[in-house]
């Protein structure tokens, strides 16, 4: 039997409206310090210190979360194919020691992973949160887009930009490899229990701002589709549109706010709204056709504010963007994982106060 969390998150995924407001929060859990005996390195390759550690997570809070997204080490697939990062202190971010990519011939090098064999890892964490949560909260597995993963892991902006200029055949040989890949571990995760998939594009920058409409779609959107199409059975597809304070894809071409991402196929659609087109502008845009997920400021008001000022931006969040159902509490992106566990419980109990519809 599913749950209200359940039923309300597939309802806003359905742009209905719930009995309220559906809340979720995500961050690289395993490195969070309020958890404290979780390992970041050790969660890239042990399945089961992942599934703890966002289970953990959600046993720390106050107040139950409506949906869970899994946040493994965006480069795990760049990892198996023998890409090498230094991960120190359980910091968040590992430095990069060697790419698998280093020259052009090294595209063709790349094989489809196995999700039960080199993936095997990543799937027992779904296998787990599957077993342990059933039905009564949704969850979705992060996989970043093949561009994405080219860019910062499997290679460098440099040797995939020098390639999609002057070899661009080699360069689409790894992101077919690349892409099927992500199909294959896509469609695993969904057949052992996962609601579906959290889909990365633009992170880690030098995407918006460097690349054409016409690469975007060649070399991205293009790849994208694939992924998502062949997930077409999955209840969610999240679309998270990754930027940072120096680029985005409106200031980089307008994209956002004429509709150029209602070409994704998904359910919804995320993005740090209080960097670039607020939560209500999107909505008028995109909420014929997708869940908005947004309203709350990982950058300055998750890490640095106060639960007051945490109230008052879910407030006026719920208010310009929830009307008529179709719409998450979410962060734009990432938590830092210094955010206080004092200010997580103070997203829920302002959507506990804000987010029920009137009836």
């Amino acid at each position: 039997m599913e749950s209200d969390r359940f039923e309300r998150v597939m309802a806003v995924m359905r742009r209905d409206v719930p009995d309220r407001v559906p809340w979720a929060l995500w961050g690289h859990f395993p490195a969070v310090p309020f958890l404290r005996y979780y390992s970041w390195e050790k969660a890239n390759r042990d399945g089961e210190e992942s599934a703890k550690a966002h289970i953990a997570l959600l046993r720390a809070l106050d107040y139950k979360m409506d949906l869970l997204k899994v946040t493994p080490y965006y480069r795990y697939m760049a990892c198996q194919w023998g890409s090498r990062f230094r991960f120190v202190d359980n910091q968040e971010d590992a430095e990069t020691v060697d790419v698998v990519v280093k020259e052009t011939a090294d595209w063709g090098k790349l094989w489809v992973l196995d999700p039960r064999k080199e993936l095997r890892e990543n799937l027992r964490a779904v296998e787990i949160l599957a077993r342990d949560m059933g039905r009564r909260m949704p969850f979705i597995y992060t996989i970043p887009s093949p561009l994405v993963q080219a860019l910062h892991g499997i290679s460098t902006p440099e040797r995939v930009y020098g390639d999609m200029k002057n070899q661009p055949d080699a360069l689409k040989e790894g992101l077919e490899i690349i892409t099927q890949t992500c199909i294959d571990f896509a469609r695993a995760c969904v057949d052992e229990g996962a609601t579906g998939i959290f889909f990365g594009i633009g992170g880690g920058g030098q995407i918006w701002s460097r690349m054409s409409r016409e690469q975007l779609e060649e070399y991205g959107l293009n790849y994208d589709k694939k992924i998502l199409d062949a997930l077409s059975h999955a209840p969610i597809r999240l679309l998270h549109i990754c930027s940072n304070d120096q680029e985005d894809p409106q200031k980089d071409g307008g994209l956002m706010e004429e509709g150029w991402f209602k070409r994704y196929p998904v359910e919804a659609i995320n993005w740090w709204d209080k960097s670039f087109t607020p939560a209500p502008v999107a909505k008028e845009i995109y909420g014929d056709k997708f869940c908005i997920v947004g309203g709350v400021d990982q950058r300055q008001t998750m890490l640095h504010g106060t639960p007051q000022q945490i109230e008052k931006e879910v407030k006026a969040a719920i208010e310009g963007a929830g009307k008529d159902g179709g719409f998450i509490i979410g962060p734009g992106c990432t938590l830092f994982q210094d955010t206080p566990l004092a200010n997580y419980n103070a997203v829920a109990r302002a959507v506990e106060k804000y987010g029920v519809y009137k009836r």
